[in-house]
């Protein structure tokens, strides 16, 4: 984690070096989503022994990776731990809640457990993966909510405080003015490309920039798959 938010902190000082006026309005959404104020996310910027334990712990996990961060302390738990801390992250669930579901008598048993320093028995994991299971769509709308709300955008920031709207979301909503034809010739050359295996061995860049547009992504997933729901459905 101390790594990812030394890269963050010297994309920050690129964009609002030192003394730019601008810099603590660009980390709100960072202090907003991990609730604590503009000062805290400085220091967890600049200097990285201020690292946050316990909820913002969580919480500034997922904010990085909401930002396209591989985090090591994130990617070396089990996966089941990984989705329950998520619920945390995104506000699924309380850690209060957690830990009485869980049957812990102490939050610090809760937060040992998701750092990896404490095992879970085979209750406890089902328990995890029932409650993952559980809101598992109600996660995927929260993060993508989050994504519109709260991912950073330097290149934005640098160019203007007011962003352009970009080519998808210039697009008219009711898309009458596309020709059917075209769609379907787009959708074709969408699939030869991944066919072709495009998206093989992607690198950790490539992996941000997909992360970076994720949003598109998934309401590209939305729009196919109710063209599919419709393919399917008795006439």
């Amino acid at each position: 984690m101390a790594e990812c938010l030394k890269h963050m902190g010297g994309r920050f000082l690129e964009v609002y070096p030192k003394g730019n006026k601008r810099a603590a309005e660009a980390k709100r959404p960072m202090a907003k989503f991990c609730g604590v104020s503009v000062d805290t996310v400085t220091g967890w910027l600049y200097r990285n022994d201020h690292l946050p334990r316990g909820e913002q712990y969580i919480r500034l996990m997922c904010f990085l990776e909401l930002n396209g961060y591989k985090v090591i302390e994130a990617e070396r738990l089990q996966q089941k731990l990984h989705n329950f801390i998520r619920l945390i992250g995104f506000g699924l669930i309380s850690v209060t809640e957690a830990v009485e579901i869980l049957g812990y008598n102490d939050p610090s048993v809760l937060f040992a457990l998701l750092r990896g320093d404490r095992g879970a028995s085979d209750e406890v994991g089902q328990k995890l993966w029932d409650m993952w299971r559980a809101r598992k769509d109600q996660l995927d709308e929260a993060v993508e909510k989050a994504s519109e709300e709260f991912r950073l955008n330097f290149s934005k920031a640098i160019v203007s405080p007011r962003p352009t709207p970009t080519t998808e979301e210039s697009i008219p909503s009711g898309g009458n003015n596309c020709p059917k034809d075209g769609v379907v010739d787009i959708m074709q050359g969408l699939l030869r490309l991944l066919d072709s295996g495009a998206l093989y061995n992607l690198t950790d860049a490539d992996w941000v920039t997909l992360r970076n547009s994720s949003g598109m992504i998934l309401r590209l997933s939305s729009h196919l798959s109710t063209i599919s729901a419709k393919l399917v459905s008795p006439s």
